[in-house]
């Protein structure tokens, strides 16, 4: 895709943002991890690298355990749902609406625990659009990083698809505080 294409879908894509005020109240799932019950090996280093902007907030803490809000926004034209297969920390649930409709925004929150410069915080997931199928279906597959820089966090972000999905992140709603660990990462899935 074209540089300019790019920022044509950017930009038309940033007008979705408002839809972040429908993001409802959490609710908790259990998720079975379909994709690693496959036999054949799928990367999802598969695009380049995409380091989190770093943004600070009003918080003035030390590195430590932090929230992280991993968000999508669904222009598939059908529901889709989430699979976890790397869960570090604990699930504090999903935000409704779940399934996550077309034109909505979802996603799920975790207490993840305060990362060190040798371990870092993992979290893998998909979101499908058939949960009992996702490697056979249009699959997005997200695999976020934070690492302690010496008391300074910071966050990687790779992905990985499936039947032919088109998977991207906002860098300008996407973020990481460098000093709490903090994260928010808001995907689209197309």
């Amino acid at each position: 895709m074209t540089r300019n294409t790019m920022r044509f879908l950017a930009g038309s894509l940033l007008s979705l943002a408002p839809l972040s005020a429908l993001a409802g109240p959490v609710v908790d799932f259990r998720f079975p991890d379909l994709l690693s019950q496959r036999d054949e090996y799928v990367s999802i280093r598969e695009g380049a690298a995409i380091q989190l902007p770093s943004r600070r907030g009003a918080s003035a803490q030390a590195v430590g355990p932090a929230l992280e809000n991993l968000m999508v926004v669904n222009q598939t034209g059908v529901n889709i749902s989430l699979g976890i297969q790397i869960l570090t920390g604990s699930l504090n649930g999903v935000y409704n609406p779940y399934p996550v409709p077309t034109a909505h925004q979802g996603g799920f929150q975790v207490s993840a625990p305060a990362p060190t410069p040798t371990v870092p915080v993992v979290q893998q997931y998909y979101w499908t659009v058939d949960a009992m199928n996702p490697a056979g279906a249009k699959t997005c597959v997200w695999r976020v990083e934070v690492i302690d820089f010496s008391g300074v966090c910071g966050g990687t972000v790779y992905y990985g698809t499936y039947g032919g999905a088109l998977c991207s992140i906002d860098m300008d709603e996407s973020r990481i505080d460098p000093i709490t660990c903090e994260t928010r990462i808001v995907t689209f899935f197309h």
